[in-house]
């Protein structure tokens, strides 16, 4: 009887360990600046992301309101927990970045990020 309740006590510490691992093994996006859903009054110079965990951050696609496609650089193009998308060139309206790379255990992880930029307003004559 004694030896039933130590494994089950040791099936529920390793039933409870078991997520944290997996969370450290596929990393998410922890934030970006500008927030995820921002609206904004021109693209911003920079777009920072910062990941939970370190990943090789494989490629950057933006897809503006006319539904054209463009890769985006980042620096670094190592391994790492923070990158920067320069001069990212949003035009105005929804503009979706979609980012793809490989976690810490080799596995593939992606998401995306939507900005909407205010479209340019006329000037008077």
């Amino acid at each position: 009887m004694n030896m039933s309740r130590t494994w089950s006590a040791l099936l529920v510490m390793l039933a409870a360990a078991t997520p944290t691992f997996e969370a450290a093994a596929h990393t998410t996006l922890e934030s970006s600046s500008p927030p995820n859903g921002a609206t904004l009054e021109r693209s911003p110079p920079v777009i920072e992301m910062k990941f939970h965990h370190p990943l090789n951050l494989t490629s950057v696609v933006v897809v503006d309101a006319s539904k054209a496609e463009r890769k985006l650089e980042f620096t670094p193009h190592a391994s790492a927990a923070a990158f920067e998308l320069p001069n990212p060139q949003l035009h105005p309206g929804r503009n979706e970045i979609t980012w793809k790379g490989l976690s810490q255990d080799g596995h593939v992880v992606s998401g995306s990020l939507v900005f909407e930029i205010k479209p340019k307003e006329a000037k008077a004559p």
